[in-house]
């Protein structure tokens, strides 16, 4: 399965260890047939992401451990090159998730954001044959298979 996670997952897989995103991620990362789709733009999100205030505030993170953490994440998945696609989507950065699923032809994309299961989004999800499922219903996914 190629698997897209959007980056709060991602954030909350750097931060929280033993939590059900970095799970998610250990899963994808164990199983062979299983892909994680990353872009360039992705990664620099997540590092925003781990270098918010209120992040800090709560998860001191040093740079070199998210410069570390983001490498992986790319070593680990396909980073795959992004074309723009004409927007679906009115967030700018849910369209720039859209368009790495679209270019690493994932199957599922792991969200929790609710602009993902509405239309025109879901209907041009469906259209290229990506699935959006939240991270319990990935683990699910994950449960059926093993």
């Amino acid at each position: 399965m190629r698997i897209l996670v959007d980056t709060n997952l991602l954030v909350r897989a750097a931060i929280t260890p033993d939590g059900l995103a970095r799970k998610l991620l250990r899963c994808i990362e164990k199983g062979e047939e299983h892909v994680l789709i990353i872009s360039s733009y992705l990664l620099g999100e997540v590092a925003d992401g781990l270098h918010r205030p209120r992040i800090q505030a709560q998860w001191p993170i040093s740079d070199q451990e998210i410069q570390v953490y983001c490498r992986s994440l790319s070593e680990v998945g396909e980073e795959v090159p992004v074309r723009p696609l004409a927007p679906v989507i009115r967030d700018s950065k849910d369209q720039a998730v859209i368009e790495a699923a679209v270019a690493g032809r994932a199957n599922v994309i792991c969200t929790g954001d609710a602009h993902f299961y509405l239309s025109p989004a879901k209907e041009f999800l469906e259209q290229h044959g990506i699935s959006v499922v939240n991270d319990r219903g990935l683990l699910a996914l994950f449960e059926t298979e093993g």
